[in-house]
């Protein structure tokens, strides 16, 4: 059966005994029983003249079947439309709360992991800080903390780099969502196809979050790191997909429901 070029009812191309509702663009969903005529009594009838006496269509009729299809409106296309399976993209709120989520847990195994880095090196300025937090002296807080151990510091960092790739690539490859994500009930899919992601596609899309967060604690493009970091975190809120920029550099996108293998 070809493709229909208006909207409306439409015989079911997948079951003959239904109408289907067409929208311009793609079928629908939206079904209803074809109406079938009852077949002739046997035997022979005597004609009757033919009523000339216009009948209005009937108020239970599907719309656009047996009418002529009325030109809608322009409606704006679905920003999945042209995405196989068609998903719902996740709200903006449930991804900021999982991203949370998630990030208190990596930073519970980062410090499970590398807490004792972290603490050589603030050992020989404990003291200091202490003292400077207990009298709310934030300039004394500054001056130790700058002359913690930066070797120390940055085995730290390191290491929780190499938790967040680990962790992020490892959920996403397996189930699709970070814990955090599977607690809010929305997880990652390619923009081409459903299913977890691959392990290059998961490591590009963690791998840009987790170095823009390292520069971060590099002084010189620090403050350019944070800026890219709260860009990338308000950006679905102009996206047409609701991507972030680490969506759209692994060509992702962050739909409601389980993944679907």
């Amino acid at each position: 059966m070809s493709t229909p070029s208006s909207p409306g009812w439409y015989e079911n191309p997948d079951n003959p005994d239904e109408l289907r509702y067409f929208d311009g663009i793609l079928w629908t969903s939206n079904t209803t029983s074809l109406r079938k005529r009852p077949a002739s009594p046997a035997g022979p009838q005597a004609p009757t003249a033919p009523d000339r006496t216009p009948t209005p269509p009937s108020a239970s009729a599907p719309p656009g079947w047996g009418t002529p299809p009325r030109r809608p409106g322009w409606q704006r296309p679905s920003p999945t439309a042209d995405i196989p399976g068609q998903p719902e993209l996740a709200p903006y709120l449930s991804r900021v709360v999982a991203y949370l989520l998630d990030t208190l847990l990596i930073a519970f195994v980062s410090l499970v992991l590398g807490g004792w880095f972290l603490w050589k090196a603030i050992e020989p300025i404990a003291d200091r800080l202490d003292a400077a937090m207990v009298a709310g002296d934030f300039r004394a807080m500054s001056s130790a903390l700058a002359e913690a151990g930066l070797g120390w510091l940055a085995a730290f960092l390191a290491v929780q780099l190499v938790v967040m790739l680990a962790y992020h690539t490892f959920f996403l490859t397996r189930w699709g969502a970070t814990p955090g994500k599977m607690l809010l009930g929305i997880s990652v899919r390619r923009v081409d196809r459903a299913g977890p992601l691959d392990v290059d596609t998961a490591v590009r899309r963690a791998g840009f979050q987790a170095v823009a967060q390292a520069l971060g604690n590099v002084p010189v493009v620090a403050s350019i790191a944070t800026v890219l970091v709260i860009t990338d975190l308000v950006w679905p809120l102009a996206d047409q997909r609701k991507q972030a920029l680490h969506d759209k550099v692994a060509r992702t996108i962050v739909v409601r429901g389980r993944v679907q293998r």
